[in-house]
This record gives structure tokens, sequence and C-alpha cells, in this order.
């Protein structure tokens, strides 16, 4: 039995909705980890709700890639207020 084009564009669409939407989950878990290696772990997970507002996979990168770098999780709060 052949799917119908509908269907199979369906399909598509939801694979790449689950695959971005693993992309995201897996870039805010990283940071979240990163972060708790650095700064008090509670005061990380509070950050969790703000980062999941995020939608943009490359706003998502931008704040990965500054964590290494941070002097306290103040600035790193900072910058995510600007997203």
């Amino acid at each position: 039995m052949q799917e119908s084009p509908f269907f199979q564009e369906y399909m598509k669409e939801a694979e790449e909705h689950g695959l971005e939407r693993g992309q995201k989950q897996g870039s805010i878990n990283s940071i979240l980890t990163l972060l708790s290696d650095q700064f008090q772990p509670e005061a990380v997970q509070a950050l969790k709700p703000k980062l999941e507002t995020i939608d943009d996979l490359e706003r998502l990168g931008e704040l990965l890639r500054t964590v290494p770098r941070l002097q306290s999780l103040e600035a790193f709060t900072q910058n995510l207020q600007e997203s």
C-alpha cells in the first residue's frame, strides 16, 4: 500500500520537528551540565525554564559557547536576559 503525498509530507515534518526538539533539549542539557560544574547546581536549575523558552538553536549554541569563559552565574543570567 502506497502512502499519500500528504502523509509523507506530514511524516517528514514530524521527523524534522522531533530532531529540532532533540537538538534543543540536548543544547539545554549541555548548558545546564556545564554551568552546574562551575556554579551552584540549584541556582543553575532555576535557569532551565528561561532556557526552554528559547527556540532558536543558534542562540542556544551561542549561550553554550559562553559557558567556559564565564566568571559568574550572574554574567550568564545577564546574557540570557538578552535573548
